[in-house]
């Protein structure tokens, strides 16, 4: 029992603080303002760690820093995991393990924010959170909206960028990682 209330709390508290720096990375990537409760929220739970990473790498136009601190937590609490249930994995393979950790992360958060942002187009359009879940998805939705006939008025670009979303986490993903391991272990 100890151990899976290691596992639980490795697992989630690491996941979460991951996701934060995920969602602060592609928010100052698209150059979206901090002045709303999202963007106040992610910066009081992770200024702590992103004011001194910045001054050892500074942040251009993609914080590749922040990225570096998603990779290492999603690395070890792989690593974590693999001591509490003994699983070996080699360093190449824990590389691997975090850039796929990496990519799956990012579609969560687009996933989310695109599910977000069609929630509160209908139920709070001027909500204060909707500008900044506009920059953040509208690079991903935008081509496709180009290719998309004109519905009427209905948008559907996001429930393709959803499907395209989850097919990629529940089939391309895993497949891809599920090859690369086999060949590394």
């Amino acid at each position: 029992m100890t151990t899976q209330l290691a596992l639980f709390l490795v697992n989630n508290l690491i996941s979460l603080f991951a996701t934060a720096l995920m969602l602060r990375f592609m928010l100052h990537w698209v150059r979206a303002p901090f002045s709303n409760p999202l963007g106040h929220m992610l910066r009081t739970l992770t200024d702590w760690l992103v004011l001194p990473l910045r001054r050892l790498l500074p942040a251009g136009r993609g914080d590749l820093g922040l990225l570096l601190v998603v990779w290492l937590l999603l690395v070890g609490k792989v690593w974590i995991t693999g001591l509490l249930t003994i699983p070996v994995y080699t360093p190449l393979a824990l590389v691997a393990i975090g850039v796929f950790g990496v990519l799956e992360l990012w579609v969560q958060v687009l996933w989310v924010a695109i599910v977000a942002m069609a929630i509160l187009s209908w139920v709070a359009p001027r909500n204060d959170i909707m500008p900044m879940l506009q920059m953040l998805c509208d690079p991903l939705l935008a081509p496709i909206r180009r290719i998309l006939p004109a519905t009427g008025g209905l948008d559907l670009s996001p429930l393709v960028a959803l499907l395209l979303g989850q097919a990629l986490l529940t089939i391309v993903l895993p497949t891809l990682e599920h090859n690369l391991l086999r060949t590394l272990l």
